[in-house]
């Protein structure tokens, strides 16, 4: 044997070794309290971000000088994160991958896995940026943007794209590091980086008397410091086997091919969420502008919500995907069964809380002199009052959906969604919506509870079907490892 390889060899041995004794190993001890460990700072993560988000809005709402700047902001909302949906959906095949890994011991596949996946993080995000400078304007005109809107509305969703590779690059780092049972550290990122955003944002638009356009930049330049630190410790962490070293970095067509396998579908999935919402979106644009800013306004109060609940996908997505590759069915189960028990009450209480401040943030928003503000408030709090009391059940669909990527099923997740969500949605626009009785926007927004109710019903059945499938929950990931 070869010095390299007797070197490579020890530096496996001892890796697995600190991998074993990993506090953040979701395949050992007390799994209903590492869930609650593990899931917490995606919450704060999620929780600073929508802050963030809403202060930018803030600041645009009431600073810009332009009254159609906040509405311009929130019309390209749909499509801002139907891109960003895309790469989170990709990265979360590479975030499989890494778990089964890191569950199985395979420090190999595991190192392969991460350089494949940045690599293909810095390819993916270029080839998306491209597209979305190419199709903003078009793509803006046909969601039927007012014609007030959208030359503002277009500037900031082209400077927003000039982001997307840096986009792309954090949101595959930090789900490595989460694969890893690392949540803290995206945490620390996004908390500097969101802050550096706002402070950004108040020089562009205050002190340079910036609108749109300064907030996006801001916004960007947030990004690339996010993706330059993830990078950064993950570099840091080279002598482990999650750890990225440059020389290593290229594509491994296997590894690859598993990502996207995964990785695909999820993005998919979010794809037509996005195309769902871009139409539902299409419908507010056919409303006064005031409905147009509450959405804006609604959303960006929801969002802390959504967030919340979201953190146990991927908790829920890690403790399955690690047990999965640990062969412990049994852990797999519980992980199941206490990540809906948390997200439920999370989602109850969190809605409650939310909806009894609601007004007084949405106040936040609007600039005291516009006439049209009490209106705004009153349609703000209308979508509230029915999206923050039943967000509790998308918390359960989206963490039935997580257990299932974890436990390797990535079609079956995706075609519930579609149809559960995204076909009901759009079906709902173009027959009960057109009624006069639901021709509102409160008509419009009962949908989402709906849809949520029937998707997170087919999924626990598809979800107990796979329980009982899964045997030997690790055997093709063994065989796959040491093939590589």
């Amino acid at each position: 044997m070869s010095v390299d390889k007797v070197n490579s060899s020890c530096r496996a041995g001892k890796e697995s070794e600190m991998i074993k004794s990993d506090k953040r190993d979701l395949t050992e001890g007390p799994l209903f309290f590492k869930i609650i460990a593990f899931a917490i700072p995606i919450m704060l993560t999620g929780i600073l971000q929508s802050l963030y988000t809403m202060a930018d809005n803030i600041v645009v709402g009431k600073f810009s000088g332009d009254p159609n700047a906040l509405a311009a902001v929130g019309s390209t909302s749909s499509l801002v994160n139907l891109i960003i949906n895309m790469l989170i959906g990709i990265s979360a095949g590479a975030s499989i991958v890494v778990s089964h890994a890191y569950g199985a011991r395979q420090d190999r596949m595991l190192s392969r896995a991460v350089h494949t996946a940045m690599s293909f993080s810095v390819i993916g995000g270029l080839a998306f940026m491209l597209v979305a400078l190419l199709v903003s304007r078009p793509a803006l005109a046909l969601m039927g943007i007012q014609a007030a809107l959208i030359d503002s509305a277009t500037l900031y969703m082209r400077i927003i794209a000039c982001g997307i590779p840096a986009l792309a690059v954090y949101n595959f780092a930090a789900a490595i590091l989460r694969s890893v049972g690392d949540s803290r550290t995206p945490l620390y990122i996004l908390s500097s980086s969101g802050l550096i955003n706002v402070i950004l944002n108040l020089f562009f638009v205050i002190i340079c008397g910036m609108s749109v356009d300064g907030v996006a930049y801001a916004t960007i330049i947030s990004q690339y410091l996010s993706a330059a630190v993830a990078t950064g410790v993950l570099v840091k962490r080279g002598s482990l086997s999650y750890g990225l070293r440059f020389k290593e970095l290229g594509i491994d067509g296997t590894i690859l091919g598993r990502i996207l396998r995964f990785g695909i579908p999820a993005s998919l999935q979010s794809s037509l969420f996005g195309i769902s919402n871009v139409i539902i979106t299409s419908a507010i644009n056919g409303f006064e502008q005031a409905v147009i800013s509450a959405k804006t306004i609604a959303g960006n109060i929801e969002g802390i919500i959504y967030v919340t609940l979201n953190s146990y996908m991927h908790a829920s997505m890690t403790a399955a995907g690690q047990n999965f590759g640990a062969g412990k069915r049994d852990r797999i189960k519980k992980s199941v069964l206490y990540c809906l028990i948390q997200v439920t009450v999370i989602g109850i209480v969190g809605g409650c809380i939310m909806l009894a401040f609601g007004e007084g943030l949405a106040n936040l928003f609007v600039d005291p002199l516009d006439p049209a503000k009490d209106v705004v408030i009153a349609r703000a709090m209308d979508q509230m009052s029915i999206l923050l009391t039943t967000y509790f059940i998308c918390g359960i669909m989206e963490s039935l959906s997580g257990s299932l990527r974890g436990l390797g099923y990535s079609i079956s997740p995706m075609v519930m969604c579609i149809g559960g969500v995204c076909g009901l949605r759009i079906l709902w626009v173009l027959t009960a919506f057109r009624l006069d009785t639901f021709h509102t926007p409160v008509g419009l927004f009962t949908i989402y509870p709906i849809s949520w109710t029937v998707t997170s019903v087919m999924l626990a059945l598809v979800l107990v079907f796979a329980l009982k499938k899964r045997k030997n929950v690790n055997k093709d990931l063994q065989k796959e490892a040491n093939s590589l």
